[in-house]
């Protein structure tokens, strides 16, 4: 689908003077894998929400001043928009600090600041945030109170059961949760070009890590030993996210 947004140029703000810290904060695949045990343990549910716009709901902790977009309809007393601009009074897509902003202004857990957790005598709520997406865990009373205060506060998409988190897939059965990441490896095999290939068994062939000396085939004269075809880095870190998150 196709729309159309006003955004501000981040590459025009300099470090210091229009912005500070611009990481927002996200939940790791440790500790979302350790609230999915307390899930089955405990028999609780878990709703996944997303939050639409998430950027444009939070107040700059900087006065930001903005040049008027093209289209602007100015008074007729006025020159040109040159001589003019706008500030923003909330966050705005584009800024270098936004998504740190959409984080401000929540209470969490110390130790962990990206949980935010509400106890009752009914029971309690944990909120996990990843950016716009927020998994809620819960008792029933306190998910659901959890789950209206959040629709109230912003303009929400309810997407039911969690299904997804951090490129791991969530599959519910009867005794237990089932945590994989197939969806993750098909994306990571069509984005490298290797989905059409089939899996085979062979001995590992044992060779020198010294491409001058490797027998099988020795480095060519003005070579480049990792090609820039072969995007080594990205690969690296697609494995690594299979290794570490499941």
């Amino acid at each position: 689908r196709y729309k159309a947004r006003l955004v501000a140029q981040s590459f025009s703000q300099r470090p210091g003077i229009n912005f500070e810290e611009t990481y927002s904060l996200v939940v790791d695949a440790n500790t979302f894998r350790y609230l999915i045990s307390l899930v089955v343990h405990e028999k609780l549910n878990l709703h996944l929400m997303d939050v639409v716009t998430t950027y444009l709901y939070d107040s700059l902790d900087a006065d930001i001043c903005m040049k008027l977009p093209k289209g602007f309809n100015l008074s007729d007393d006025a020159i040109s928009t040159k001589d003019y601009s706008i500030k923003l009074n909330k966050s705005l897509y584009g800024l270098k600090q936004s998504s740190r902003m959409w984080y401000n202004g929540y209470k969490n857990d110390p130790i962990c600041p990206c949980i935010f957790i509400k106890r009752s005598e009914n029971g309690f709520a944990i909120i996990l945030v990843y950016v716009d997406d927020i998994n809620i865990i819960g008792t029933p009373k306190e998910l659901a109170k959890a789950i209206d205060y959040l629709k109230k506060e912003f303009e929400m998409k309810d997407l039911g059961r969690a299904k997804f988190c951090l490129e791991l897939q969530v599959e519910y059965l009867e005794n237990g949760i089932l945590m994989h990441q197939e969806t993750y490896i098909t994306k990571v095999l069509k984005r490298f070009y290797m989905d059409k290939s089939h899996p085979l068994c062979t001995l590992m062939v044992v060779r020198s890590l010294d491409v001058n000396k490797d027998p099988f085939r020795p480095q060519e004269k003005d070579e480049e030993i990792l090609g820039p075809e072969v995007p080594y880095l990205r690969v690296i870190g697609a494995l690594m996210c299979l290794a570490n998150y499941t």
